[in-house]
C-alpha cells in the first residue's frame, strides 16, 4: 500500500524528477574534508552508551583552512540524554588523505538548557576582544 501512495504521488507530480531518499546529493557537494570530520565525529557518537539512538543535528565549519576545525552535534531522541558536541580537527591541504589522523574532543559532558548556547571558546571560537580606551 505504501509503495502505491509513493507511486501515485510520483504520478500526480508530473514531470518533475522523481524524490530519491538518498544522500547522495549532499555527498556530491560535500569535500572529502569535512565528510571525513563528519564521518570521525560519527564514529565517537556510536561508541556513546544511550537509552535512545542519537542524531546527527548540527555542522560548522569553524576553520576550513590546512588544518581545518568542524563542530558536529548529536542529539538524543531519549528525552534525558544530554546533546553530544565535538571538535573535530583534521588536517586537509590538498584534500582529505585517508592516512591523516583526525582528531576528536568531546566539547561538554553536561546537559545543557534548552535554549542555551555554547560556550564561545569551544572548538576553536574566540570570543570578541573588547576595545581598550
Amino acid at each position: 500500500m505504501k509503495a502505491l501512495f509513493a507511486a501515485a504521488t510520483l504520478m500526480l507530480a508530473g514531470d518533475q524528477a522523481p524524490v530519491v531518499d538518498t544522500l547522495s546529493d549532499l555527498d556530491a557537494v560535500t569535500f572529502s574534508c569535512p565528510r571525513a570530520g563528519l564521518n570521525a565525529a560519527a564514529r565517537e557518537a556510536r561508541k556513546v552508551r544511550s537509552q535512545g539512538t542519537y542524531q546527527f543535528a548540527y555542522f560548522n565549519v569553524v576553520s576550513d583552512a590546512h588544518h581545518a576545525l568542524y563542530e558536529v552535534h548529536f542529539k538524543s531522541n531519549y528525552a534525558g540524554e544530554a546533546d553530544l558536541k565535538y571538535c573535530v580537527s583534521v588536517y586537509c591541504q590538498q584534500g582529505w588523505d585517508p592516512k591523516t589522523k583526525t582528531s576528536v574532543t568531546l566539547l561538554n559532558k553536561t546537559p545543557q538548557r534548552k535554549g542555551a548556547t555554547a560556550h564561545p571558546a569551544a572548538c576553536g571560537h574566540q570570543p570578541a576582544r573588547a576595545n581598550q580606551r
